[in-house]
């Protein structure tokens, strides 16, 4: 089954250069994460050259990179496994890539219950904007939840300058 709907995703060489590269850049991210800042990640993987077709809107292309993002990310094996700062720091990538000039911004809240010690546990969440909308999330209510600490690039993010830590 698995395979099946794998080979089911594949209907060009394009397809397969597309995996490729997105199973590259989910193998070398976990030590990017481990060895760099965020400034610095973001830097990194924040596309030098712009794309020629500035794209405004999200194409078969880039539909497939969600795909195969969520494909490799849902393996849950060694590095394979899904998280949202994984999954949104290779979309921004992509999408930057693309010509879609997204925001990624991260988050935090309380998750309202308490521990065995009685003390509420601080949850971090990691997302995409396109023109301050929240994008490409599976949960929509929930994310709009987390209080913003930090987006980037931050002109960008329809947040205040001044004041990183605004509600979302």
């Amino acid at each position: 089954m698995i395979i099946r709907k794998f080979r089911n995703n594949f209907h060009s060489l394009q397809d397969i250069r597309i995996f490729c590269y997105v199973f590259l850049i989910v193998s070398i991210l976990p030590m990017m994460m481990k060895f760099l800042s965020i400034p610095r990640l973001m830097k990194a993987l924040t596309p030098k050259n712009k794309a020629k077709n500035r794209n405004h809107y999200i194409t078969g292309k880039q539909k497939k990179i969600v795909t195969f993002t969520d494909f490799i990310l849902n393996q849950n094996i060694w590095i394979y496994s899904s998280t949202c700062l994984k999954r949104s720091l290779i979309l921004y990538h992509f999408l930057r890539k693309a010509g879609i000039n997204v925001t990624l911004c991260f988050g935090v809240k309380y998750d309202g219950r308490l521990n065995h010690e009685a003390i509420k546990k601080l949850e971090g969440h990691a997302w995409l904007l396109y023109k301050g909308n929240i994008i490409l999330e599976r949960n929509l209510e929930i994310t709009k939840t987390y209080t913003v600490t930090y987006c980037f690039p931050m002109e960008r993010a329809g947040y205040p300058q001044e004041n990183s830590t605004t509600q979302s």
